[in-house]
């Protein structure tokens, strides 16, 4: 049995559509559609990669810790940019793997859900 890729990440949020417009307006996402009488978002990020649902749902627990990453240029300019636009953000990080070096930090939705924004490089050496 082979995995041919991952279709989605989902997000249980509270308010549908505030959420919409903090992960279109604020971190950029393109909605792809809104599904089933509203309660379900998707977001296209690149045509391979996997989709972005938002579901709404009165009972959720807050993912304290991402559960996924978005890549981006210049994370320490959308570090900025989110703080000068109320985001509640983390403290920014500078580390290694054995193949990249890594700047990220953690942002926060409205729900205080935890999205890990990243950006890498792979290591001269690789």
């Amino acid at each position: 049995m082979a995995v041919n890729f991952m279709g989605a990440v989902f997000v249980r949020v509270s308010n549908l559509e505030q959420s919409i417009r903090f992960y279109s307006d604020i971190l950029g996402l393109h909605l792809r559609n809104i599904e089933e009488c509203g309660r379900i978002a998707n977001f296209i990020i690149h045509e391979n990669s996997p989709l972005l649902t938002l579901i709404k749902s009165e009972e959720f627990q807050i993912q304290e810790f991402p559960t996924f990453n978005l890549n981006y240029s210049h994370v320490l300019e959308v570090h900025e940019k989110l703080q000068s636009q109320g985001v509640k953000v983390g403290p920014i990080k500078n580390w290694s793997s054995d193949r990249n070096v890594h700047i990220d930090f953690d942002a926060y939705d409205p729900d205080g859900n935890a999205i890990n924004i990243i950006e890498w490089s792979k290591k001269a050496n690789n």
